[in-house]
């Protein structure tokens, strides 16, 4: 049971005590100052105070106040503070921030009061010219747990201190909400917010016909032509009605579309300083306005940080389901390719075996033709052998110390001959350049299947010219580079250069770069590929650590 006990500044009481649960009424500005003393004395753990602009604080004893905030933070205990901003306490609340991190601001704001673990205690100043009269203090459970609460509200409707500082100081725009009901003024704001991105704009269709109406309209282009100096992010379910518009929107660099689900809400971010969220009905042949329901407008950072949150839940969502669809397909496609890959050397060897079987003498054609399949055949069988073993993490390397240089002057001799005997590469001219003997302490095997990998791409994509294959000493390195005169990388196919199955070639499986990148850095090196500055081609480039 609660006692309620009533307190002069004649320390006068009426009532009886209970010693664990406390309900008092004080008068007078010195009673009130010693029980706000003692309940900051008895905070263990957090401290939460409201406080209102007028002089409230001031009458507790500007000096002792200071003092008391800066013990509880030495103590460690958290404090919170909402307090209204304004011109005229602007000093005070800045030499508060340097003690509070956690500050905000809250419009409107009348009376005070503070909330600990177990305490609370609520003054009211009723003309703003007094001092503080009288208070309300309690130790009771149930009524410290509601006002927690309120504080919590409170709390959870304030925002960042600082925000509200560079609106008085700098004259910056003051925080807003407006729920709009009319479809034209909905459309005018969207409109509106479109035109003044600067950094970045987030952009939530619920519907296809959104987007192909906001193109109609020109907000869209004017999306697009704000990319040009910001970044443009769009979630809208794709289908034939809008894969045009998304087609032309990803022609511009800086605009990122993805497929999501269907929805009833649209959404757009500006520069995380103003939003607008809508209904959407879908209603075809009607114009875009009239598809709008209920909005709101505003530029409250704390309800923008919570929806951009939502956002960037989502996008993340269906930015993993288009790679996991992107890797279905990809899948798919490597099948097929190595399955041909694999069907074509295989049929050639039993072709020219059967050629050599039919006929009485020798063919050396024939011969260099089952030995340029084989070879084939055995570098796809050991790409997708390692293939295998990468996703598996079972890939182990064997280091032996052998003369890089003398395994690379056999191995151009092979491509040499497969050059003279396939008519698809008779044009291309295979250089060699070395410093002289190299010793390295590797995976011979491994390492011949990075080159070969390397010369074979070379290969494909040179048909006519040259290519010129380099080896040299660094400080702590050798350095191998296949460079040639070819058609070069496609500049949207270099940040994936070294991903699984990406090629753009009729032939190859779109793995032998994943693998020698895998092989590489397991050895401790470094692999890249980059289109030659001068001239046509590319360059593809590899080190590994060398022990003097």
């Amino acid at each position: 049971m609660t006692t309620y006990v009533k307190t002069n500044s004649a320390n006068k009481t009426y009532g009886k005590i209970n010693n664990s649960e406390k309900t008092e009424i004080l008068f007078g500005q010195h009673d009130v100052l010693e029980k706000w003393k003692q309940c900051a004395f008895n905070t263990r753990n957090e401290i939460n105070i409201y406080a209102d602009s007028s002089g409230s604080l001031e009458t507790l004893g500007f000096k002792n106040y200071l003092e008391i905030i800066r013990s509880l933070k030495q103590r460690g205990v958290r404090i919170r503070y909402i307090t209204e901003i304004t011109k005229s306490n602007l000093q005070f609340c800045k030499m508060l921030m340097n003690i509070i991190p956690e500050f905000h601001h809250l419009d409107g704001i009348k009376g005070a009061f503070g909330v600990t673990d177990d305490e609370f205690l609520a003054t009211a100043t009723l003309q703003e010219i007094k001092p503080i009269s009288h208070a309300i203090y309690s130790s009771a459970k149930q009524l410290v747990e509601v006002q927690r609460h309120i504080f919590e509200t409170l709390w959870n409707r304030s925002v960042l201190a600082e925000r509200k500082l560079k609106e008085i100081e700098e004259g910056t725009e003051a925080e807003f909400f407006e729920v709009i009901n009319d479809p034209q003024r909905s459309t005018e704001i969207i409109t509106s917010l479109a035109g003044m991105t600067h950094e970045e704009a987030l952009v939530l269709l619920p519907l296809s016909k959104s987007m192909v109406r906001l193109y109609k309209l020109g907000i869209l282009k004017q999306l697009a032509e704000s990319s040009k100096k910001s970044k443009i992010r769009i979630i809208c379910p794709i289908d034939t009605e809008n894969e045009g518009i998304v087609q032309f929107l990803r022609t511009y660099p800086n605009i990122s579309v993805l497929n999501g689900p269907e929805g009833s809400i649209g959404l757009l971010i500006i520069d995380n300083s103003k939003f607008f969220i809508s209904e959407v009905h879908e209603e075809t042949g009607k114009e875009f306005s009239n598809t709008l329901g209920y909005g709101l407008y505003s530029n409250s950072v704390a309800v923008i940080q919570s929806i951009r949150l939502f956002f960037d839940l989502l996008w993340k969502s269906d930015e993993l389901n288009e790679k996991l669809k992107d890797h279905e397909r990809l899948q798919a496609e490597f099948i097929n390719i190595a399955s041909h890959e694999i069907k074509t050397p295989i049929q050639a060897l039993l072709t020219y075996s059967e050629l050599l079987q039919s006929e009485s003498e020798k063919n050396e054609s024939y011969v260099d033709a089952i030995q340029r399949n084989a070879l084939r055949l055995k570098l796809l069988s050991n790409n997708l052998l390692d293939l295998s073993k990468i996703q598996n993490k079972t890939l182990t390397i064997r280091n032996d110390r052998f003369d890089i240089s003398e395994l690379m002057s056999f191995m151009v001799e092979d491509f040499r001959n497969q050059i003279k005997n396939n008519q698809s590469y008779s044009f291309v001219d295979l250089q060699f350049v070395r410093d002289g003997p190299m010793f390295v302490d590797a995976d011979k095997d491994k390492v011949a299947q990075i080159i070969s990998n390397l010369v074979h791409n070379a290969l494909k994509f040179t048909a006519k010219g040259a290519i010129l294959i380099t080896l040299k000493k660094g400080h702590d390195t050798m350095i191998v580079s296949v460079k040639d005169t070819g058609t070069g990388i496609e500049p949207h196919m270099i940040p994936n250069l070294f991903t699984k199955f990406a090629t753009k070639h009729h032939s190859g499986t779109g793995v032998g770069l994943y693998i020698s990148k895998n092989i590489v850095e397991a050895h401790g090196g470094k692999i890249w590929g980059k289109n030659n500055s001068h001239g046509k081609g590319a360059t593809f480039t590899f080190t590994l650590p060398v022990k003097n």
